[in-house]
Formats: C-alpha cells, structure tokens, sequence
C-alpha cells in the first residue's frame, strides 16, 4: 500500500511516499537520473530551491534510524529502487561493506574521489 507524507521543510508544497514518488499540490513529479545512477528531484520552497535525491527523502520520512547513522544504503544495490523497505541507514564503513560485498564498482580512493575536499571525505546530503 503506497503512503504518502508532507516532506518536511515543504508541508504543503510536496509530498514523499514509500515506494519513492515524488508529488505537488497537482501533479507527480518526474525524478531525474544522476550521473551516479541515483534519482533526484529539484524542491522549491518560495524561490529557493534544493536538490535531493529520492532515496535520502524516502529513508527520512519512512525508514526508523535510532542509531543515527548519517548514509542511506540499498539494499538490494539498485540505485533506482527507493522503495522505503530496501533501504537501510548505514554508517560509511557499512556502506562501503556492502558495496564491497556485492561487487560494485570500485570508487576512486583520496584526491581522485568525487567527494574529495581538503583532505576529508565530506558528508553526503
């Protein structure tokens, strides 16, 4: 049974549901497709507007995370399937676990990856 909720920062304006669709007050939105294989969705809330990718809205309005962990996994490694009971929070260590056991493409390490920033490896949104 697909759910939807007010996103939140934008009650009113959008709504998530569990299987990862994205809506407005009249209409579904039609996510995009990164250069990483995720879907994202632009958000405006009066002339500001942020870019989220679907998964991180899916797993904080519907997936529990009491440990806090800061990074959204899929489970079954389909970047496209944002459904609320694929997704898990993960600590980078464990997302770098899974990837590694599932065979995913190998990352570039240090000052070749893409989130390289003065020598840390900054959060992801």
């Amino acid at each position: 049974m697909e759910i939807y909720k007010d996103i939140e920062g934008y009650e009113g304006l959008y709504q998530i549901s569990n299987t990862g669709k994205v809506k407005s007050i009249n209409c579904i939105l039609k996510p995009r497709l990164g250069e990483r294989g995720y879907l994202y969705v632009n958000l405006y809330n009066n002339t500001k507007r942020k870019t989220w990718k679907i998964h991180r809205l899916v797993a904080l309005h519907f997936v529990k995370n009491p440990d806090d962990k800061p990074e959204v996994n899929h489970k079954d490694t389909i970047k496209t399937n944002n459904n609320s009971n694929n997704l898990e929070w993960v600590t980078r260590s464990e997302n770098e676990q899974h990837a590694h056991k599932h065979n995913l493409k190998n990352l570039p390490k240090g000052k070749e990856h893409w989130n390289y920033k003065h020598g840390e490896y900054s959060k992801y949104i």
